[in-house]
């Protein structure tokens, strides 16, 4: 009995150390990225009303992209896709698509990668047009600040992934010719997806759902020995490649926290002169 509840523990705690690789640290910053963005929607909305969604529409149509794609890769048939549509309930965009499976077990997983579809193309968005302006002078060294058998969600963990974003943002001031436009548009660009990345109600709505269909998934793999060490491996590899997201996400809420505190400052002046 007592190797039977070792064997089983020992397959919660792989599962539970993979699910804080994979999704842990990024769903975090993720987190963070939505209270920082709606503090710029507060004070920036709050002047400027409606414009300023029409500010950040490329981030919108950016977001909904990647619940698209989220249904592409899933084989769920769209409905209606929009981009962008501000509507009088808050709705800016919006992907109508089929329940997919049919809310069935792998539905649910489905669901997962449709909601989340927003973090991951937003991600990989900036991270393409980070190497655009400044090629690969912009990206961290990662293997200098990825801490190799480091446990994620540490303390010295995450220290290197806002120690490797930092890097990200000072190899820019170093690498971006200032004077060229293209910085500006990069600069605007960020900021929308930056804005918009995060997820709406209905969206953690999904991926909760979607959550507990991958934990099952996960710990009924990890009960399996050989198969277990096979994800292991594969999750071991991608590590490196999960810590870049991390550093991007990072990176982000860095320039959203400098975004905040100008638009702060900025109506904070406003309504002293007036």
């Amino acid at each position: 009995m007592e190797s039977v509840l070792h064997y089983i523990t020992t397959a919660v705690a792989r599962t539970g150390a993979q699910l804080l690789v994979v999704f842990g640290v990024v769903f975090a910053l993720a987190v963070i990225l939505w209270f920082v963005s709606q503090g710029i929607r507060g004070a920036v909305s709050s002047r400027i009303g409606m414009i300023y969604y029409y500010i950040v529409a490329p981030g919108v149509a950016c977001h909904e992209t990647g619940h698209a794609i989220g249904c592409l890769l899933t084989g769920t048939k769209i409905a209606e896709f929009v981009p962008f549509k501000p509507s009088s309930d808050g709705t800016l965009g919006y992907v109508s698509h089929e329940l997919p499976d049919g809310g069935s077990f792998l539905g649910n997983i489905a669901q997962f990668v449709i909601s989340t579809g927003p973090v991951w193309f937003g991600s990989a968005v900036i991270l393409g047009l980070s190497y655009l302006v400044g090629g690969t002078g912009l990206l961290p060294d990662v293997q200098t600040y990825f801490p190799e058998g480091t446990p994620p969600a540490t303390y010295e963990y995450v220290s290197n992934v806002f120690l490797a974003a930092w890097q990200m943002l000072r190899n820019a001031v170093c690498v971006w010719n200032w004077r060229s436009p293209w910085i500006a548009l990069y600069l605007y660009a960020v900021f929308c997806i930056a804005s918009e990345i995060t997820l709406s109600g209905p969206d953690l709505k999904g991926m909760w759902k979607g959550c507990v269909a991958i934990v099952v998934v996960l710990f009924g793999i990890n009960l399996l020995p050989y198969v277990g060490g096979w994800l292991n491996a594969g999750i071991v590899w991608c590590k490196p490649y999960l810590f870049l997201v991390q550093v991007v996400l990072a990176f982000v809420l860095l320039m959203d926290a400098a975004f905040f505190g100008t638009a702060f400052l900025l109506t904070r002046l406003i309504k002293r002169s007036e």
